[in-house]
């Protein structure tokens, strides 16, 4: 299952991965803010759109890839997808 998340929904979000056994996240929007806790609470991989990690200035850990919105449009056509935006 692929789980968009934006920050006001995170909490509900890694609520709900925690108990998926082979999740994706795609951090958007406000979400990238939030990759530090991401990349320490779960196990799975973890993108950030390109454009939002830039506009915000955030410095991604190395666990989770920069995508272009193109990239994560793939990811929501090839995946089960829940939003938490």
């Amino acid at each position: 299952m692929l789980y968009l998340v934006d920050e006001p929904m995170a909490d509900l979000a890694f609520r709900t991965i925690a108990g998926d056994e082979d999740p994706r996240i795609a951090l958007i929007q406000d979400g990238v803010l939030l990759a530090s806790r991401a990349a320490a609470e779960v196990d799975a991989p973890i993108y950030a759109v390109a454009k939002d990690v830039e506009v915000r200035g955030v410095d991604l850990p190395s666990e989770i890839e920069p995508v272009p919105y193109d990239t994560l449009i793939e990811l929501v056509v090839e995946h089960e997808t829940k939003s938490f935006v």
